[in-house]
């Protein structure tokens, strides 16, 4: 029998497996970094769009910001113009309201009353005036509290001096809240 010697080929065979795992392993490592490579680089991307995102985000939030204020001081300024409209027709309601109190004052001032100072504010009237007794201003007070448009009288000052060539008068200052509508509220003047 012959006597073949399988050494060598099986030592050759060896060689070539350890070869062929080498590439195997070598393959699978290069494939293990490429995917690596891909995951990495798809995060890079997906964070970057992110940002970009983020970004965008911002830039519409400061817009909208800026929009805000700009309305905040839209309605600053439509407040102020709602008010400025209140004030002119409460003025407008009350101006008809305040000539038909001068005309019912006047109707009711007696003729030995003399006013030297006529003031609203408040809705509340102060008179100054002159007069010949205490019983002329008592009238002139019950007069006053018995009219629709005002309220009842509080005498302020009543004081006796001379007036012209020493002629003793009585000097008072009344005040008379009105009762004006809650339309006709408002204005003060003075003259």
């Amino acid at each position: 029998m012959t006597r073949i010697n399988l050494l060598p080929w099986r030592e050759a065979r060896r060689v070539q497996r350890q070869r062929e795992l080498i590439g195997i392993l070598v393959a699978a490592a290069i494939f293990a970094i490429g995917i690596v490579f891909l995951v990495q680089t798809e995060i890079d991307s997906r964070i970057q769009y992110q940002q970009q995102r983020n970004e965008y985000l911002k830039g519409e939030i400061a817009r909208l910001k800026k929009a805000a204020e700009e309305l905040a001081e839209l309605q600053k300024t439509k407040s102020r113009l709602v008010e400025r409209l209140n004030v002119i027709q409460t003025l407008q309601a009350s101006r008809p309201g305040m000539v038909r109190m001068l005309d019912e004052l006047v109707q009711l001032i007696p003729q030995d009353i003399y006013l030297t100072a006529f003031k609203t504010a408040n809705n509340q009237v102060t008179l100054n005036g002159v007069a010949r007794s205490d019983v002329v201003i008592s009238e002139f007070m019950r007069s006053i509290r018995d009219a629709k448009r005002f309220g009842e009288p509080v005498l302020q000052i009543i004081e006796t001096k001379n007036v012209n060539n020493n002629v003793q008068a009585r000097v008072f200052e009344l005040i008379v809240p009105l009762k004006l509508g809650a339309d006709q509220v408002g204005a003060g003047g003075k003259t």
